[in-house]
C-alpha cells in the first residue's frame, strides 16, 4: 500500500495503462492508492494539454 510523502523510485507503470495523480499529491487518492488504469477504461478525451509547458494548451 502508499504511503503519502513515499517516492516513486520503484513505481512500474504495466503497458497499457495509464497512471494518474491527484492535483493535491499529498492529499489526493489517485494510482499511488488503487494502481494504474487499464487503458480500455477510459472513455473521456484530453482538451487541455499542461505537461510539457512547451506544448501547453487546447489538444486538436
Amino acid at each position: 500500500m502508499f504511503h503519502f510523502g513515499e517516492g516513486f523510485h520503484d513505481f512500474i507503470v504495466p503497458q497499457n495503462y495509464v497512471f494518474a495523480m491527484g492535483d493535491n499529491r499529498n492529499h489526493s487518492t489517485d494510482c499511488r492508492a488503487f494502481g494504474c488504469i487499464p487503458l480500455e477504461k477510459i472513455e473521456s478525451t484530453v482538451a487541455i494539454r499542461i505537461w510539457p509547458f512547451s506544448k501547453w494548451g487546447k489538444v486538436k
